[in-house]
């Protein structure tokens, strides 16, 4: 049966890069952690019928924490974990989300960011996407998403592995990888030079779509999607969430780092009870993710 996917690298930063300007956790070690419980929930609630896998490093499995993957990975149905031994000294890992594009089983992909949460605009691009004959795609939200360097998101790309061509991604995962360069951002870089290079293929086939502080067209041929175009009925459970997102865990455009720990973790444990059980019965784990007692 094929797969619609959403897919994370989770992996000890060796170094905490300081020209994140837009993210005000930047200083911070475990920031990567905090929304490593949220974010599954989050997503078991407004994507349902979505598989989701990490591609976790070997010393993710050395910080206590790594109990909340343990506890998501018994309870969760669709949530997978995988551990890659590769070596990497900057943010190389973050490529590893990319796997899944050479399964075959997976219709539908969706790398994502661990720091941040879905959004309303989100779930109606997800949709458009999917029913249009686009294969690849991207979302772009903050002010500086444009431009040579962020033409594709690499945390909100889409893709659909079984339509596009082996002469634009490559044969293999290996293949790919082979193709990064050692600096910060290669997952990004890698992805624009391979998705974004061949015009009569995304003239065709690339749909973008710009929101919230982002107004600028891309500088290559492709589709586009507008606000006017987006419909989608959501559940009652999907829209609490959301508006829980909104009021409990609010940013300004999507993919912005947030903090989701406290009452909005502790909302969306009420939804899982047994996972709610296992937390509450880890103290560190209460404590780090802010628990409501």
């Amino acid at each position: 049966m094929a797969k619609k996917v959403f897919s994370y690298s989770f992996f000890e930063a060796k170094s905490l890069p300081q020209h994140r300007f837009w993210d005000r956790w930047k200083k911070d070690k475990e920031r990567y952690w905090y929304n490593l419980l949220s974010l599954p929930l989050t997503n078991r609630i407004l994507f349902p019928e979505y598989y989701m896998v990490f591609y976790v490093s070997p010393n993710i499995w050395d910080n206590p924490l790594s109990a909340t993957l343990k506890i998501l990975a018994s309870n969760l149905d669709k949530f997978e974990v995988q551990t890659v031994s590769l070596d990497y000294s900057l943010t190389e890992p973050a490529i590893w989300r990319m796997i899944p594009l050479w399964n075959r089983d997976v219709d539908v992909l969706y790398p994502r960011d661990v720091d941040s949460l879905p959004s309303k605009k989100e779930m109606f691009y997800v949709d458009a996407f999917e029913k249009s004959d686009c294969v690849i795609g991207t979302i772009r939200s903050h002010e500086n998403h444009h431009g040579i360097a962020c033409q594709m998101l690499a945390g909100l790309s889409s893709f659909k592995p079984q339509n596009i061509p082996m002469n634009i991604k490559g044969p293999d995962f290996n293949y790919y990888y082979s193709h990064r360069h050692k600096n910060y951002g290669s997952d990004q870089d890698l992805m624009i030079d391979f998705f974004t290079k061949t015009e009569d293929f995304t003239g065709a086939k690339f749909l973008d779509y710009k929101i919230d502080k982002q107004s600028h067209h891309q500088p290559f041929p492709c589709r586009s999607l507008d606000d006017i175009e987006l419909t989608q009925s959501l559940m009652s459970q999907q829209e609490r969430v959301i508006n829980k997102i909104e009021s409990l865990a609010p940013t300004s455009w999507l993919g912005e780092p947030c903090d989701t720990r406290g009452k909005y973790t502790s909302f969306l444990l009420s939804h899982f009870l047994e996972i709610d059980a296992q937390i509450r019965a880890t103290p560190h784990l209460v404590d780090f993710y802010k628990i409501d007692t």
